[in-house]
């Protein structure tokens, strides 16, 4: 090997991308697996256990004790929240924690 060879200042980019292949073509994000497709049903779900637990409890639960009796992920529940607050089903109040209280309508 030639050291005058013309190399990347990356080494990683020549293990990725090695000479005489091009970048693996992109796909759509909804075509990619974990992509909006496959994303949408898992936020309608999530959506419903958040509903499903708040109703059960009559009253707030903190974004906290919603991950723990949905067994969802923080993030999960934090988008389903901030989804069902969009659609005017929750509220978020800020007391010593946040928490999220089904609303009258």
């Amino acid at each position: 090997m030639d050291m005058r060879e013309n190399r990347s200042a990356d080494p990683w980019s020549a293990f990725l991308a090695p000479p005489g292949r091009g970048a693996a073509p992109r796909r759509p994000p909804g075509a990619e697996p974990g992509g909006a497709a496959e994303a949408e049903p898992a936020s309608q779900d999530a959506c419903r256990r958040v509903l499903a637990r708040l109703r059960a409890a009559n009253g707030p639960l903190s974004l906290e004790q919603l991950h723990h009796a949905t067994r969802l992920g923080l993030l999960e529940v934090a988008d389903a929240v901030e989804t069902l607050r969009e659609r005017g089903l929750v509220a978020v109040e800020r007391e010593i924690d946040e928490v999220v209280r089904l609303t009258e309508g």
